[in-house]
């Protein structure tokens, strides 16, 4: 989601908004000091732009600032930046590109990319302005109608000091929408021997991705080639991403408006296409609450990098909003060619000491056998309830399901004064797996559940973020708030679920 480029009026309203500043880590309790999912010392993580340079990521992204901050700020969104050699400890630099007045045609920054060229890093980024003076040409200098969006460009000769190039400034050819051309991914092409600019863009109402081809960046001269073919009908496909994997290209995007929102995926034989789905039609690999993924690889291992949505009020029953906190991935290529994800390996060791779950009550339609926990849910729902959850903590279990009805969800919140209650629920009927908070679908991702498989499930809580992972295949990010401190559960309904090998471990 990314309210800055759906309408002026949706930023009027970030910067009305009643919320005073967000509590810094500083001054969280510990159990909410964000470790592996981090946040800026004040406010938020918008969208995402890794790069991998000398043994580091170098993780730039769209600043949120506090809503008391908007109000008196000129502008929205600067380029701040994590670095990180671990995935676990990071490093906040701070800002990197700041916005502009509102006689610029940066006021706001949108999300964009890194390329280097000799020994210069180019990072081109998009302009945003959608005041009416902007877009009226009422400022001086210009002989052109301004855009809402075009694509800027800031240089570095060590990822740290920026200047902006005030020559370059990339514009929708006839044909596209300058309303909407935004989130310039660039790249060079190995298989053309040429550099690869894609923009987010509208051609007769359609989102396309719009390719621009050039010999050397520094010139400032990018050639129009034309839109990709890329599978499906969206209004926008936010912050592209091509790389490739063994020998397939994939192409990831984001969009907002469908029936399914969130990062999708696809998969071609060449960089130029055509860009179509996995055979099995699932082309997601998270949520809508891990949102406008983009990669980066350090050579060996790729990784994608998201933000997951806060809540406005910061509860459960809050509105998902754009920003929160970085979360990151590990992409894992299946043998059938599509995507996976998976805990990074680099987290998944600094989780030590595993022990099992301590086990509080249980329905009397739970039986025990050894460490398998059997919830017989075929006439009556089956529950049980577990420790609390207490700071970053991995919790590792497998999961049976004996038929392909009913239900089986993980519980949080279980002893909440007011009764909330947010469940990550099975469904092998839907063939999916959803989050809910009050029974409100807040996300999903598809996921082909089969009965009589025993499935390896990693859930990591880290502050107010829950991420679940299945098999190596798919993972479901959520925002729990209330969930530290509180105990966790399970629960059967419509079906026999054995549960077993329930072990938490905590990061070191």
């Amino acid at each position: 989601m990314k309210e800055i480029f759906l309408a002026i009026t949706l930023f009027i309203g970030l910067v009305a908004c009643s919320k005073d500043n967000a509590p810094s880590l500083e001054d969280w309790p510990d159990d909410y000091v964000p470790r592996i999912y981090p946040q800026p010392t004040t406010g938020w993580v918008g969208d995402v732009m890794p790069y991998f340079y000398d043994g580091k990521f170098e993780i730039f992204f769209l600043h949120d600032a506090t809503d008391k901050e908007k109000q008196r700020s000129a502008g929205q969104h600067p380029v701040h930046k994590f670095t990180t050699t671990s995935l676990v400890d990071y490093h906040y630099a701070g800002e990197m590109i700041p916005y502009g007045s509102v006689n610029t045609q940066y006021h706001l920054i949108g999300t964009g990319s890194t390329v280097r060229v000799d020994d210069t890093f180019h990072f081109y980024f998009t302009g945003h302005n959608g005041s009416n003076s902007w877009l009226q040409n009422n400022n001086p200098g210009w002989v052109s109608n301004n855009n809402r969006e075009a694509v800027m460009l800031a240089t570095s000769t060590d990822l740290n000091s920026w200047t902006q190039r005030d020559d370059f400034l990339l514009k929708a050819p006839e044909g596209y929408s300058g309303f909407d051309f935004r989130d310039p991914h660039v790249f060079y092409n190995d298989e053309f021997g040429e550099y690869w600019l894609l923009v987010s863009t509208q051609q007769n109402g359609k989102g396309v991705l719009l390719l621009f081809t050039s010999d050397d960046p520094s010139s400032a001269t990018w050639e129009p080639v034309g839109p990709l073919d890329v599978e499906g009908d969206y209004l926008m496909l936010e912050c592209a991403d091509i790389f490739k994997m063994g020998d397939l290209y994939y192409l990831v995007f984001a969009e907002d408006w469908s029936d399914s929102p969130g990062t999708h995926y696809r998969i071609a034989h060449s960089s130029k296409g055509p860009w179509r789905k996995p055979a099995s039609g699932q082309d997601m690999f998270d949520g809508h609450q891990f949102y406008a993924a983009k990669t980066a690889s350090d050579g060996d291992k790729r990784y994608a990098f998201a933000w997951a949505h806060r809540r406005r009020p910061e509860n459960n029953s809050g509105e998902c909003t754009w920003a929160g906190n970085l979360i990151v991935h590990e992409i894992v290529r299946q043998d059938d060619g599509s995507l996976g994800v998976r805990i990074p390996d680099e987290v998944q060791q600094h989780f030590v000491d595993a022990k099992a779950v301590q086990l509080t009550t249980k329905s009397n339609n739970v039986t025990e056998n050894g460490e398998e926990l059997i919830l017989d849910a075929n006439a009556n729902p089956a529950e049980l309830q577990f420790e609390e959850i207490k700071g970053t903590q991995r919790i590792n279990a497998q999961l049976e399901l004996t038929n392909a009805s009913g239900n089986i969800s993980f519980l949080f919140n279980m002893d909440e004064e007011n009764n909330e209650s947010y469940t990550i629920t099975f469904e092998p009927e839907r063939q999916r797996i959803a989050g809910y908070n009050l029974g409100e679908e807040m996300t999903r991702v598809p996921f082909d559940l089969q009965a009589g498989r025993t499935y390896e499930i990693s859930l990591v809580t880290d502050g107010t973020v829950c991420v679940l992972y299945v098999d190596g295949k798919v993972a479901l990010s959520n925002r729990i708030y209330g969930m530290q401190n509180k105990s966790w559960g399970v629960r059967a309904e419509g079906t026999q679920a054995n549960l077993s090998a329930i072990q938490v471990s905590n990061i070191k």
